[in-house]
């Protein structure tokens, strides 16, 4: 009987010390604040992004979506030339990805350079993008930088079409009209 009990202690508290450690060290990494510094709207600090680069550890895929993050905070900055850096990094090591196509795009479209844009955009969308509605709003962008209406429209409509409450779009569609 007392076997059977400390054999159930055993399985009662092995678990979570394990579970309990994935936690601790994955939420702890530069990696995962770099990814949250991206996704926030303010934050400018490339310092967690440059880290994670640095550390060995840090797996090749990881190491690709840092990249993507930190080009992103690059051009929240409008330290363009590093975006595109960065986004040309991670292509070279994962030709296949939309999302650093789409954010190149970015760069480039802040740099005024629309034909490239429009190329990088179109590249994410063929390569199956995550949020294809944002490819399309970012190509009527590309139009109307180029005072091309009509073209314009068609992309905010097709980016409506894939996203209905897309207010970007939707704002864009009624200054064209």
């Amino acid at each position: 009987m007392r076997l059977l009990f400390l054999t159930m202690l055993a399985v009662l508290f092995a678990a979570p010390a394990k579970a309990q450690m994935s936690v601790s060290t994955f939420g702890a990494t530069d990696a995962v604040e770099c990814y949250r510094n991206a996704a926030s709207e303010v934050a400018r600090d490339t310092g967690p992004c440059d880290a994670a680069l640095r550390d060995s550890a840090t797996k090749k895929r990881d190491r690709i979506k840092t990249l993507v993050n930190r080009g992103i905070i690059h051009n929240r900055n409008s330290d363009i030339a590093k975006a595109v850096a960065d986004f040309d990094a991670a292509l070279a090591m994962d030709g296949g990805l939309a999302e650093a196509y789409l954010n190149r795009g970015n760069s480039r479209f802040l740099a005024s350079d629309y034909a490239s844009a429009l190329d990088d955009y179109e590249k994410a969308l063929r390569l199956g993008v995550s949020k294809p509605w944002a490819a399309w709003y970012n190509i009527g962008l590309v139009h109307d930088a180029r005072k091309e209406s009509e073209k314009a429209r068609d992309a905010y409509e097709k980016a409506l079409a894939l996203k209905p409450d897309f207010s970007l779009a939707q704002e864009k569609l009624a200054r064209l009209d």
